[in-house]
């Protein structure tokens, strides 16, 4: 599993309107070149998908499998062998929040994933996670 960690100054409710406004991801973040719904509009809840294209890598559908307003979410992607987890988890700590972005794959593919991918995956995080920060400190006011 790859986490990365960062500190923001601001509310969990400033990190979440960025954090969990999914739609508009590859407007926000670098890594993101198209984010699209699978299916039905509406509320982004606990089934929704998401068909997601990063830069370097293969397409991916994305399936919301947990969905906390203001504390996180966690969605998963399955391929041939390979059962991509991603969370993004937000902990108030008195003053601001902490944000943790982790990535995990397992199957039986999941070992030649990591092999291939990892150091892409952890520049990834951090870049999504410096983002975030930016975001929701530019729209605390």
């Amino acid at each position: 599993m790859i986490t990365v960690a960062r500190r923001i100054d601001a509310d969990p409710e400033a990190v979440w309107r960025v954090l969990g406004d999914l739609d508009r991801w590859d407007r926000m973040l670098p890594t993101i070149d198209a984010i699209a719904r699978v299916g039905d509009g509406g509320p982004v809840a606990v089934g929704t998908r998401f068909r997601v294209r990063q830069p370097g890598l293969v397409p991916a559908v994305y399936r919301v499998t947990e969905w906390r307003p203001n504390a996180g979410f966690t969605w998963e992607a399955r391929t041939a062998g390979v059962r991509t987890v991603a969370t993004h988890d937000l902990r108030p700590d008195g003053t601001g929040t902490e944000l943790r972005l982790s990535i995990a794959w397992t199957g039986p593919g999941a070992r030649l994933v990591r092999a291939l991918v990892t150091r892409k995956a952890r520049a990834f995080l951090t870049s999504e996670a410096d983002a975030f920060a930016a975001l929701a400190t530019d729209h605390r006011a």
